[in-house]
């Protein structure tokens, strides 16, 4: 009967809610402030294509 009690106890403890409490209406301002902040300098960068390296204009490949 006493490790009946012990599972149960030890059930209810593992089931317990640990999610961490939901920000403050401070905290969402400022997590939404720093999320359009980084779409911003997404949308501002170049991908890795306008890197990449191609021949110019005034290369030619070497064919007459």
């Amino acid at each position: 009967m006493r490790k009946i009690i012990v599972c149960v106890l030890l059930l209810a403890a593992a089931c317990k809610d640990q999610r961490p409490p939901a920000p403050t209406a401070e905290q969402s301002q400022q997590l939404n402030e720093a999320e359009d902040l980084l779409d911003n300098m997404a949308s501002n960068e170049e991908g890795p294509e306008a890197n990449a390296s191609g021949p110019s204009k005034g290369q030619t490949d070497g064919r007459t």
